[in-house]
């Protein structure tokens, strides 16, 4: 079991927007043997990887998420603040940008109509399926 560090965030913007870069880079990617989480390296990403980021996970939205995992601390002489967290704390944000990340691109697929949907009850979740221009109501996946 990894001990829990506890680390100081001095910007938290920058450790956001790394974070996010790190999320989407590596979507879908699989660690190779051995590997730990976070070894991947960051690549440059191109102005069609940065204009997919911000619309696929965007800063706004991870720094409210990055709100439930950092615990600010206001230095009583300068009232400067920085923001303490865990390793732990830190993989459970990486993994909630990666499911946010993951809901957005399901709903863009429906907003587009590449996807169907519909909440299944017997799961209690919600359920996709690739569209079929072909397809009537009657051939569709049954949710109840």
């Amino acid at each position: 079991m990894q001990e829990k560090e506890t680390f100081i965030v001095d910007d938290l913007n920058k450790l956001v927007e790394a974070t996010r870069i790190l999320v989407f880079d590596n979507f879908g990617k699989t660690n190779k043997e051995g590997e730990d989480d976070l070894s991947f390296l960051m690549t440059d990403l191109g102005p069609d990887e940065i204009d997919e980021l911000n619309e696929v996970l965007t800063q706004d939205e991870c720094m409210i998420i990055a709100q439930n995992f950092v615990k600010p601390q206001v230095n009583k002489r300068t009232k400067k603040i920085r923001y303490v967290m865990t390793n732990t704390e830190y993989m459970e944000m990486v993994e909630s940008f990666n499911s946010r990340m993951i809901s957005n691109l399901l709903n863009s697929l429906v907003n587009k109509g590449v996807l169907e949907t519909a909440y299944d009850e017997k799961c209690n979740d919600f359920i996709f399926w690739v569209k079929n221009e072909n397809e009537t109501d009657s051939q569709k996946p049954e949710t109840d």
